[in-house]
Protein backbone atom coordinates (compact mmCIF):
# COMPACT_ATOMS: atom_id res chain seq x y z
CA UNK A 1 0.00 0.00 0.00
CA UNK A 2 2.80 2.13 0.90
CA UNK A 3 4.49 1.81 -2.62
CA UNK A 4 0.86 2.84 -4.35
CA UNK A 5 1.17 5.59 -2.35
CA UNK A 6 4.40 6.81 -3.00
CA UNK A 7 3.50 6.07 -6.71
CA UNK A 8 0.90 7.71 -7.16
CA UNK A 9 2.83 11.10 -5.39
CA UNK A 10 5.20 10.51 -8.23
CA UNK A 11 2.65 10.59 -10.96
CA UNK A 12 1.22 13.60 -9.18
CA UNK A 13 4.42 15.34 -8.65
CA UNK A 14 5.49 14.58 -12.48
CA UNK A 15 2.18 15.60 -13.94
CA UNK A 16 2.23 19.16 -11.24
CA UNK A 17 6.10 19.58 -13.24
CA UNK A 18 4.91 19.22 -16.78
CA UNK A 19 1.95 21.17 -16.14
CA UNK A 20 4.67 24.48 -15.06
CA UNK A 21 6.98 23.46 -17.63
CA UNK A 22 3.80 23.96 -19.88
CA UNK A 23 2.65 26.69 -18.47
CA UNK A 24 6.17 28.71 -18.40
CA UNK A 25 6.65 27.86 -22.18
CA UNK A 26 3.13 29.02 -22.78
CA UNK A 27 4.31 32.47 -21.31
CA UNK A 28 7.56 32.78 -22.98
CA UNK A 29 5.69 32.05 -26.58
CA UNK A 30 3.31 34.81 -25.79
CA UNK A 31 6.28 37.46 -24.56
CA UNK A 32 8.09 36.14 -28.01
CA UNK A 33 4.87 36.86 -29.71
CA UNK A 34 4.29 40.14 -27.98
CA UNK A 35 7.70 41.35 -28.77
CA UNK A 36 7.38 40.23 -32.62
CA UNK A 37 4.34 42.47 -32.79
CA UNK A 38 6.66 45.57 -31.01
CA UNK A 39 9.08 44.83 -33.96
CA UNK A 40 9.12 47.89 -36.35
CA UNK A 41 10.25 49.17 -39.75
CA UNK A 42 13.36 51.31 -39.89
CA UNK A 43 10.87 54.28 -40.75
CA UNK A 44 8.75 53.67 -37.78
CA UNK A 45 12.24 53.75 -35.63
CA UNK A 46 12.45 57.37 -36.33
CA UNK A 47 10.67 60.30 -35.09
CA UNK A 48 8.14 61.45 -37.84
CA UNK A 49 9.14 64.11 -40.08
CA UNK A 50 6.74 66.62 -41.74
CA UNK A 51 8.36 69.25 -44.46
CA UNK A 52 7.55 72.78 -43.83
CA UNK A 53 6.79 75.39 -46.08
CA UNK A 54 5.37 78.59 -46.55
CA UNK A 55 1.81 79.30 -47.65
CA UNK A 56 1.81 80.46 -51.30
CA UNK A 57 0.13 78.89 -54.21
CA UNK A 58 1.39 77.81 -57.14
CA UNK A 59 -1.02 80.50 -58.75
CA UNK A 60 1.03 83.09 -57.12
CA UNK A 61 4.18 81.75 -58.80
CA UNK A 62 2.40 81.98 -62.27
CA UNK A 63 2.74 79.51 -65.58
CA UNK A 64 5.33 76.69 -64.75
CA UNK A 65 8.43 77.16 -67.02
CA UNK A 66 11.95 76.49 -67.44
CA UNK A 67 13.14 79.30 -67.59
CA UNK A 68 11.73 82.61 -65.41
CA UNK A 69 14.27 84.98 -65.13
CA UNK A 70 13.78 88.26 -62.58
CA UNK A 71 15.51 91.13 -63.58
CA UNK A 72 16.94 93.90 -61.48
CA UNK A 73 19.14 96.78 -62.36
CA UNK A 74 22.30 95.11 -61.93
CA UNK A 75 21.69 91.32 -61.25
CA UNK A 76 19.65 88.70 -63.08
CA UNK A 77 18.25 84.94 -61.15
CA UNK A 78 16.80 82.33 -62.98
CA UNK A 79 13.79 79.78 -61.78
CA UNK A 80 13.18 82.11 -59.03
CA UNK A 81 9.89 83.56 -57.46
CA UNK A 82 10.53 86.75 -55.02
CA UNK A 83 7.27 88.28 -52.80
CA UNK A 84 8.13 91.12 -49.85
CA UNK A 85 5.82 92.41 -47.52
CA UNK A 86 6.52 96.20 -46.93
CA UNK A 87 4.95 96.61 -43.40
CA UNK A 88 6.99 93.43 -42.32
CA UNK A 89 10.29 94.19 -44.08
CA UNK A 90 10.24 90.69 -45.02
CA UNK A 91 10.63 88.79 -48.05
CA UNK A 92 9.95 85.45 -49.38
CA UNK A 93 12.72 83.63 -51.99
CA UNK A 94 11.15 80.55 -54.14
CA UNK A 95 14.04 78.75 -55.88
CA UNK A 96 11.63 76.29 -58.65
CA UNK A 97 11.74 73.58 -60.91
CA UNK A 98 10.34 73.60 -64.12
CA UNK A 99 7.36 72.14 -62.95
CA UNK A 100 6.93 75.14 -60.10
CA UNK A 101 7.86 72.27 -57.20
CA UNK A 102 10.40 74.44 -54.56
CA UNK A 103 13.63 73.23 -54.48
CA UNK A 104 14.66 76.02 -51.84
CA UNK A 105 12.39 78.33 -49.99
CA UNK A 106 13.81 80.99 -48.22
CA UNK A 107 12.31 83.88 -45.58
CA UNK A 108 14.27 86.78 -44.27
CA UNK A 109 14.28 90.04 -42.31
CA UNK A 110 15.14 92.47 -45.14
CA UNK A 111 17.44 94.13 -42.36
CA UNK A 112 19.24 91.45 -40.81
CA UNK A 113 20.43 89.08 -43.18
CA UNK A 114 24.22 87.48 -42.95
CA UNK A 115 25.95 87.77 -46.38
CA UNK A 116 26.79 83.98 -46.98
CA UNK A 117 23.07 84.08 -47.96
CA UNK A 118 23.96 85.75 -50.63
CA UNK A 119 27.00 85.41 -51.33
CA UNK A 120 26.98 81.80 -53.23
CA UNK A 121 23.76 82.53 -54.72
CA UNK A 122 23.57 81.52 -58.57
CA UNK A 123 23.04 85.36 -59.68
CA UNK A 124 24.46 86.77 -63.11
CA UNK A 125 24.13 89.90 -64.58
CA UNK A 126 22.50 91.79 -66.99
CA UNK A 127 24.80 90.34 -70.08
CA UNK A 128 23.40 87.25 -68.33
CA UNK A 129 27.63 86.17 -66.99
CA UNK A 130 27.67 84.81 -63.50
CA UNK A 131 28.11 87.59 -61.42
CA UNK A 132 30.75 88.39 -58.86
CA UNK A 133 30.35 87.31 -55.42
CA UNK A 134 31.03 91.49 -54.28
CA UNK A 135 27.89 92.45 -57.22
CA UNK A 136 25.65 89.57 -55.44
CA UNK A 137 26.59 90.82 -52.11
CA UNK A 138 25.91 95.08 -53.01
CA UNK A 139 22.81 94.38 -55.07
CA UNK A 140 20.93 91.50 -53.84
CA UNK A 141 18.46 93.86 -52.01
CA UNK A 142 17.13 94.91 -55.32
CA UNK A 143 15.15 91.87 -56.08
CA UNK A 144 13.77 92.50 -52.69
CA UNK A 145 12.52 96.24 -53.92
CA UNK A 146 11.56 94.66 -57.33
CA UNK A 147 9.34 91.74 -55.79
CA UNK A 148 5.78 91.39 -55.81
CA UNK A 149 3.84 92.48 -52.84
CA UNK A 150 1.72 90.10 -50.89
CA UNK A 151 -0.02 89.71 -47.33
CA UNK A 152 1.61 88.72 -43.83
CA UNK A 153 -0.32 86.01 -43.66
CA UNK A 154 1.75 84.34 -46.57
CA UNK A 155 5.01 84.92 -44.28
CA UNK A 156 4.05 82.18 -41.42
CA UNK A 157 5.35 79.15 -42.25
CA UNK A 158 2.76 75.98 -42.31
CA UNK A 159 4.71 74.99 -39.23
CA UNK A 160 4.27 78.20 -37.59
CA UNK A 161 7.41 79.92 -37.94
CA UNK A 162 7.80 83.41 -38.63
CA UNK A 163 11.10 85.62 -38.60
CA UNK A 164 11.21 87.20 -34.69
CA UNK A 165 10.79 83.76 -33.04
CA UNK A 166 13.26 82.36 -30.54
CA UNK A 167 15.46 79.41 -31.42
CA UNK A 168 13.78 77.24 -28.27
CA UNK A 169 10.82 77.13 -30.50
CA UNK A 170 12.94 75.65 -32.87
CA UNK A 171 14.62 73.35 -30.70
CA UNK A 172 11.03 72.34 -29.08
CA UNK A 173 10.04 71.71 -33.02
CA UNK A 174 12.96 69.79 -34.17
CA UNK A 175 15.28 68.60 -30.98
CA UNK A 176 18.79 69.48 -30.82
CA UNK A 177 20.40 70.56 -34.22
CA UNK A 178 22.81 68.71 -36.20
CA UNK A 179 25.47 71.71 -36.15
CA UNK A 180 25.68 74.95 -34.47
CA UNK A 181 27.80 77.64 -36.09
CA UNK A 182 28.26 81.28 -36.01
CA UNK A 183 28.47 83.49 -39.21
CA UNK A 184 29.08 87.66 -39.10
CA UNK A 185 27.53 87.68 -35.55
CA UNK A 186 24.56 84.92 -36.27
CA UNK A 187 23.59 82.00 -34.90
CA UNK A 188 23.84 79.14 -37.41
CA UNK A 189 21.30 76.39 -36.33
CA UNK A 190 21.47 73.66 -38.87
CA UNK A 191 19.01 70.16 -38.76
CA UNK A 192 19.29 67.34 -41.02
CA UNK A 193 16.21 65.26 -40.29
CA UNK A 194 16.10 61.31 -39.76
CA UNK A 195 13.97 61.19 -42.77
CA UNK A 196 17.28 62.00 -44.57
CA UNK A 197 19.67 59.85 -42.67
CA UNK A 198 17.78 56.58 -42.75
CA UNK A 199 19.06 56.08 -46.64
CA UNK A 200 21.94 55.50 -45.06
CA UNK A 201 20.75 52.09 -42.99
CA UNK A 202 19.64 48.72 -44.33
CA UNK A 203 16.42 49.55 -45.96
CA UNK A 204 15.51 47.50 -49.08
CA UNK A 205 15.56 49.93 -52.29
CA UNK A 206 12.14 49.69 -53.09
CA UNK A 207 11.88 51.89 -49.68
CA UNK A 208 14.42 54.55 -50.40
CA UNK A 209 12.42 57.10 -52.36
CA UNK A 210 9.46 56.88 -49.75
CA UNK A 211 12.15 57.83 -47.26
CA UNK A 212 13.45 60.50 -49.33
CA UNK A 213 10.23 62.35 -49.95
CA UNK A 214 10.58 62.39 -46.10
CA UNK A 215 13.66 64.83 -46.67
CA UNK A 216 14.04 68.79 -45.88
CA UNK A 217 17.43 70.26 -44.88
CA UNK A 218 16.58 73.21 -42.34
CA UNK A 219 19.07 76.44 -41.98
CA UNK A 220 18.26 78.79 -39.41
CA UNK A 221 19.96 82.09 -38.59
CA UNK A 222 19.62 83.62 -35.22
CA UNK A 223 20.77 86.83 -33.75
CA UNK A 224 19.92 88.35 -30.41
CA UNK A 225 17.99 84.92 -29.65
CA UNK A 226 15.23 85.94 -32.66
CA UNK A 227 14.80 84.25 -36.23
CA UNK A 228 15.83 86.65 -39.07
CA UNK A 229 16.29 83.85 -41.94
CA UNK A 230 15.19 80.35 -42.46
CA UNK A 231 15.89 78.27 -45.13
CA UNK A 232 14.00 75.23 -46.37
CA UNK A 233 16.37 73.21 -48.90
CA UNK A 234 14.79 69.97 -50.47
CA UNK A 235 17.44 69.31 -52.20
CA UNK A 236 20.26 66.74 -51.28
CA UNK A 237 23.86 68.53 -50.32
CA UNK A 238 25.91 68.01 -47.69
CA UNK A 239 26.09 70.69 -44.64
CA UNK A 240 26.42 74.44 -45.31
Amino acid sequence: MIINIMRKTSITLLLLSLFFFSCQQQKKEEDIAVKDEDIKSPEELIKPFFADNYPVTENMFGKATSNRPVITAHLRSENTAWFTNDSLQQSLLFILFSDNSRLVTACFDNNNIPGEVFSKMDFSDNNNYPSSEEDRLLYYKEFFKSAKKIDKKYFISNMGFQIGDAKEKAIAKYGKPDSIKTAEGFEKYYWNPAGAQITQKNVPEKNLLLIDEKKQFITMYFKNNKLATMILDNTPRSEP
